[in-house]
């Protein structure tokens, strides 16, 4: 009972590599596209930040 694997015949080793680089380009695409939502919330929470020091600094101006 000394099971190997099989090595499959090269047709189907070239349709596996195929899929492979097929996803391997697919995974990529949504790295990058979670890359771009991460930056797109980056700059909103950093205007977030901004307005309300702005806020502050208008608020505190109108106190003096």
């Amino acid at each position: 009972m000394n099971k190997q694997p099989r090595i499959p015949d090269p047709e189907t080793s070239k349709r596996l590599l195929a899929n492979l680089r097929r996803t391997r380009l697919e995974v990529q695409e949504v790295n990058l596209e979670l890359g771009e939502i991460n930056a797109m919330l980056a700059e909103q929470q950093r205007l977030q930040r901004l307005n309300r020091v702005r806020r502050s600094l208008d608020s505190s101006t109108v106190e003096v």
